[in-house]
């Protein structure tokens, strides 16, 4: 289960800044080592050596992503980041669906209307997180409009809280 929870833009952008900063520092160390190892190594028996500084680069990329999330992923300077990434794919979630969750939503569907409104709020937290505004002015009138359905079905509009198997019953039908 997922919860939207309050941060600050500011710290959230300086964190994730940071985060970024260093992960791309680890990449640049491991993928010039593990480039340079695959064209020592390997080169005798290629010809391409470019192609072997992609490979050697590409395993160098796959280490940090695994160093990153064994060693880094919980700890307290990772937590917007992670955040953010979990936000993401949680919204991604939803808008792999949207069509049929906005459809049914339309005929009275409570539980698409709580998806749509998590949807609404997770975006629009996004949105403000990275400094975003014009898209927030873009959906400011569906997200009325379903604040208004919401209220003449008699549904809390606080739905901060969002499961991806809440989505299963929306699947394109092919």
């Amino acid at each position: 289960m997922f919860k939207i929870q309050e941060i600050d833009p500011a710290t959230y952008r300086k964190k994730t800044r940071n985060v970024t900063l260093s992960m791309m520092a680890i990449f640049i160390v491991i993928g010039f080592i593990t480039a340079t190892l695959t064209v020592e190594y390997l080169g005798p028996y290629s010809n391409n050596h470019l192609v072997l500084n992609f490979i050697g680069a590409f395993i160098g990329l796959l280490i940090t992503a695994w160093i990153m999330k064994k060693f880094f992923a919980d700890k307290p300077f990772m937590q917007e980041a992670v955040y953010g990434w979990k936000l993401k794919r949680n919204l991604m979630y939803v808008t792999n669906r949207l069509a049929n969750i906005q459809s049914a939503a339309k005929v009275g569907d409570q539980k698409a209307v709580k998806i749509l409104r998590f949807y609404h709020l997770g975006l629009t937290q996004m949105h403000k997180l990275e400094q975003n505004s014009s898209a927030l002015i873009d959906m400011k009138v569906e997200k009325e409009q379903l604040e208004k359905q919401m209220t003449e079905l008699g549904l809390e509009l606080n739905q901060t809280e969002f499961d991806p198997a809440w989505t299963n019953d929306y699947k394109e039908s092919h």
